[in-house]
C-alpha cells in the first residue's frame, strides 16, 4: 500500500532524521490534497540565482516581478497582497526557512532574509491547505530548505557577474564526521542596478550543524547573519518610462534616499523517531534592525524587532478502523517585540534631527493544528484538518514632543515630515478556526487527481494599522478600523507524469471577505508617496495554474541527446463582488495571463543551450478602471537565452545568460490607487496624467562559475 512505501508523509519537511530530500518531498508532495510543489535549487540547471524571481519563475501560481538582479521584487500567489509599495510588500505570504519563521510575527515574509545560495530547495504552497504554514495568509506559503553537511558535502567557490555592476562571490563547505555534521558558507553581492540611484550591496554568512545525538535522535542548529546596502530611488510617471527609464527622479538624490538592513538569526530544530512516531522541537531567535535615510515624507527611520519563537509537533503512523492512516499535530507560539523611531534629518539627510515618533510595538501569535490522513481505499486518501490561531498587535506611544510642524520644500534644509500631539496607540487581538477537508487519488501509478476546501485568516500587520492612525491623525478624519480578512478556497487539479513528460494542472474559486488593499493616503499627500491599508468588502479571486515538463524529442544527433519544453502559465481573474465604491471591476496589478516558456537542448555530456519568453498581459493601475489608456500598463514579452555545462562528477558548473536580449521598455512594477490620484502645481491640485511605475531592466548579460572540491 501507498502508506508502507514512505515515510510520515505530514505537511512538514525535515520529519526524519538528517532531513528530507528533494526526491523523497517531491514524492510526498504528488499524494497530497492541494497544489504544492518542490523546487529544486542546489541540483538546478546552472544560470543567474540572486533572487525569488530567478528560483521561482519556472513554478506555477507564483508571480514575481522582473526587477533586476537584487534582493528587491514584489511577490504575490493568487493575487495576495498587491502593494508594491508601504507596509504590505509581501505580508500575503508566510515564509519560512526550514520550517521556522522568516520575518516578523505580524509580517509574513521579509524577502531580504531569504538566500538563494544556501538553500537545497523550496516548498510552495499555494493557499491555504497546508495547515503548518499557509493558513494564515491568502497566498500561501514558502518554506525554504537549507542546505546541510548530509546534502553538500563538499568545499566550493562560486564566481558569477554581469551587467549594470552585477558581482558575485560566494564560498562554501560541508561535511560529516561520525555523528556530526556541518555546512557553513558566505557569499559577497554587489549591483551597481539598471536604473539610476539603485545599487544594492549584500553581506552574508549562513550554516547550520547537525549532532546525531543518539540513532533516533538528531538536533540542529542554524545560524545567519546579514547586511544589506539599498539606494532607493523613486518611482517613474508612465509616460517618461521610454526616455528616462534610467533615471532617478530628483526626491530620490535629494538626501541620498537609501536603505539599510542588518539581521541576526540562531534556531535549533530536534527530531525524535520512536517507532511509528517522530517528534520535532524548534526554537529561534532573530534580530532584525532597519535603518531608513530619509525621505521627505518620513524622515529617518530607525526601526528595531526581536522575534522569538517555539514548536512543537508530532506524526503518528497508525490505523483507524482498520484503514491506514496518518495523524499530523503541532504547536507554534512566536512574539514580536520592536522600537519604532523616527526623526527629522538635518545635514542634508546625514544625520537624525528631532525625534517625532517613539512608538514600542509587541505582537504574540499563537497557533495549533491538527491533521489526519486517511487512505479509504488504495490509492484513495482522505483528509481532515483544523488549524486555529490567536494574534495580537499592540502599540504603545511613547512621544512627549508636542506639535512638530511639516515643512514644505522651500524650507531651509528641504521638506521635514511632522507629527501632531495626538496619541497614536492600539491594542488589537484576532483568533480564528480554519477548517480543511480534501481527497487525493493515485487513479493510475504516478497520475493524480486532488482537490481540498479551506478556510485561511489573515490579519493586519502592525505596519498597516500605525499608517491608519498617522492618517486619521494627520487629516482630522474618523476612517473605518481595519478588520481581519477571511476566505474560502475551493481548489481542484490533476499532476503527474511518464519518462519525458510531468504536468500540473490547478483551478481554483477563492471567495474573500474583508480583504486588505492598500490605496494611496491622497487625503493626506496628493503626490501618493504615502499609503494606507483599507478593507474591500467582497472579492473574489478565480485561476488557473498550468506547469508542463516534456522532453518530445531523444537521440535526436547522438545517443541519449535531448529536446526539452518547459511551460508555465496562470490565468487569473481576480475581482471586487459587489463592492460600494468599485462595483464588479477588476482588481489592478496583477496580470490576467502570465507565461513562461523555455525550449533547449541538452547533450548526454552535460552542456545544454535554451531560449526563453516571459510574458505578461497589460495592468491596470487603478482600483475602480478610470483613467483609460493612460492608466493601463502595457503587456510585455522578454526574450531570454542561456547555455551551461556541469561536469559528470558536479565538480565543475558554467552558464550564460542573457536577459531581455530585444531590451524591450516594459514596468517591472507599481502599486495600486484608489482612482486618478493628484498631484500639488503650486497653489492648484490637478489630476495626474500618468501612474508612478519603475522601470524594469534592459538588455543584460550574466555568466558564472563554480567548482566543487
Amino acid at each position: 500500500m501507498l502508506l508502507e512505501t514512505l515515510s510520515v508523509t505530514g505537511d512538514a519537511s525535515g520529519g526524519g532524521l538528517g532531513g528530507t530530500t528533494f526526491e523523497s518531498q517531491k514524492e510526498r508532495f504528488l499524494r497530497r490534497p492541494g497544489a504544492e510543489v518542490v523546487v529544486a535549487v542546489k541540483d538546478a540547471e546552472p544560470g543567474r540565482r540572486t533572487n525569488l524571481n530567478d528560483t521561482l519563475i519556472r513554478t506555477p501560481g507564483v508571480f514575481v516581478t522582473e526587477r533586476g538582479a537584487g534582493s528587491n521584487g514584489f511577490i504575490s500567489i493568487r493575487g495576495s497582497d498587491i502593494a508594491a509599495e508601504g507596509s504590505r510588500n509581501g505580508r500575503g505570504i508566510r515564509g519560512y526557512i526550514d520550517g521556522i519563521p522568516l520575518g516578523r510575527t505580524d509580517a509574513g515574509l521579509t524577502s531580504a532574509l531569504i538566500d538563494p545560495l544556501a538553500t537545497d530547495y523550496v516548498e510552495v504552497y499555494r493557499g491555504a491547505n497546508s495547515l503548518r504554514y499557509g493558513s494564515i495568509a491568502t497566498g500561501g506559503a514558502l518554506n525554504f530548505v537549507s542546505k546541510t553537511g548530509l546534502t553538500a558535502p563538499w568545499n566550493a567557490v562560486t564566481i558569477s557577474g554581469g551587467s549594470f555592476g552585477n558581482l558575485l562571490t560566494q564560498a562554501e563547505t560541508g561535511g560529516q564526521d561520525e555523528n556530526v555534521d556541518w555546512y557553513l558558507q558566505g557569499n559577497i553581492f554587489n549591483n551597481q542596478g539598471f536604473q539610476d540611484h539603485t545599487r544594492e550591496r549584500n553581506f552574508r554568512f549562513s550554516g547550520n550543524v547537525g549532532v546525531r545525538l543518539a540513532p533516533n535522535i538528531e538536533s540542529r542548529t542554524f545560524f545567519a547573519a546579514g547586511h544589506l546596502l539599498q539606494d532607493l530611488a523613486e518611482p517613474l510617471p508612465l509616460n517618461t518610462l521610454r526616455t528616462q527609464r534610467r533615471t532617478a527622479p530628483p526626491n530620490s538624490y535629494l538626501f541620498n534616499e537609501r536603505l539599510n538592513l542588518d539581521y541576526q538569526r540562531i534556531a535549533n530544530r530536534t527530531t525524535i523517531r520512536d517507532g511509528d512516531t517522530n517528534y520535532e522541537i524548534g526554537t529561534y531567535f532573530l534580530n532584525t534592525r532597519l535603518d531608513h535615510l530619509p525621505s521627505p515624507f518620513a524622515g529617518v527611520i530607525d526601526y528595531g524587532w526581536r522575534d522569538f519563537g517555539a514548536s512543537g509537533r508530532v506524526e503518528h503512523k497508525s490505523t483507524l478502523a482498520d484503514f491506514p492512516t496518518e495523524f499530523v499535530a503541532g504547536a507554534r507560539i512566536n512574539y514580536t517585540d520592536a522600537d519604532f523611531d523616527r526623526f527629522q534629518h538635518r545635514n542634508n539627510g546625514r544625520d537624525k534631527g528631532r525625534l517625532i515618533f517613539d512608538n514600542s510595538f509587541g505582537s504574540w501569535l499563537a497557533e495549533s493544528y491538527g491533521e489526519a490522513a486517511i487512505e479509504v481505499l488504495p490509492g484513495v486518501r482522505t483528509f481532515l484538518g483544523l488549524q486555529a490561531v490567536y494574534t495580537t498587535r499592540t502599540l504603545n506611544d511613547l512621544y512627549r514632543g508636542g506639535v512638530v510642524p511639516a515643512l514644505g520644500p522651500t524650507a531651509p534644509g528641504g521638506p521635514q515630515p511632522g507629527r501632531t500631539a495626538a496619541r497614536q496607540e492600539y491594542d488589537r487581538d484576532f483568533g480564528a478556526i480554519n477548517p480543511k477537508f480534501g481527497a487525493n487519488w493515485e487513479y493510475t501509478p504516478g497520475q493524480f487527481i486532488y482537490a481540498n476546501i479551506a478556510r485561511s485568516y489573515e490579519v493586519p500587520s502592525g505596519a498597516d494599522l500605525t499608517d491608519l492612525l498617522s492618517v486619521q491623525a494627520r487629516t482630522g478624519r474618523s476612517l473605518s478600523p481595519l478588520e481581519a480578512q477571511s476566505a474560502w478556497t475551493a481548489e481542484a487539479g490533476t499532476r503527474g507524469g511518464w519518462d519525458r513528460f510531468s504536468y500540473d494542472v490547478t483551478f481554483y474559486h477563492m471567495r474573500l471577505r474583508n480583504e486588505i488593499l492598500t490605496r494611496c493616503a491622497d487625503e493626506v499627500d496628493p503626490s501618493c508617496a504615502t499609503t494606507t491599508a483599507f478593507n474591500a468588502r467582497n472579492t473574489v479571486h478565480n485561476g488557473i495554474e498550468l506547469g508542463l515538463n516534456t522532453e518530445p524529442f531523444v537521440d535526436v544527433l547522438l545517443p541519449s541527446d535531448r529536446i526539452f519544453v518547459n511551460l508555465v502559465y496562470n490565468l487569473t481573474d481576480f475581482r471586487f463582488d459587489g463592492d460600494p465604491l468599485f462595483g464588479s471591476g477588476r482588481l489592478p496589478v496583477i496580470p490576467r495571463h502570465q507565461l513562461f516558456a523555455e525550449g533547449g537542448y541538452r547533450h548526454p555530456a552535460g552542456w545544454f543551450v535554451s531560449v526563453n519568453v516571459r510574458a505578461l498581459s497589460e495592468r491596470r493601475t487603478t482600483f475602480d478602471g478610470t483613467g483609460g489608456e493612460a492608466f493601463i500598463v502595457p503587456s510585455y514579452a522578454l526574450l531570454g537565452a542561456r547555455a551551461g555545462w556541469r561536469s559528470a562528477d558536479a565538480s565543475w558548473s558554467v552558464f550564460l545568460e542573457g536577459r531581455n536580449l530585444t531590451d524591450e521598455v516594459y514596468v517591472s512594477e507599481f502599486s495600486a490607487t484608489p482612482t486618478i490620484p493628484v498631484v500639488q502645481q503650486g497653489p492648484r491640485v490637478v489630476p495626474r496624467v500618468t501612474p508612478q511605475v519603475r522601470p524594469g531592466d534592459g538588455r543584460a548579460v550574466y555568466a558564472g562559475i563554480t567548482h566543487r572540491f
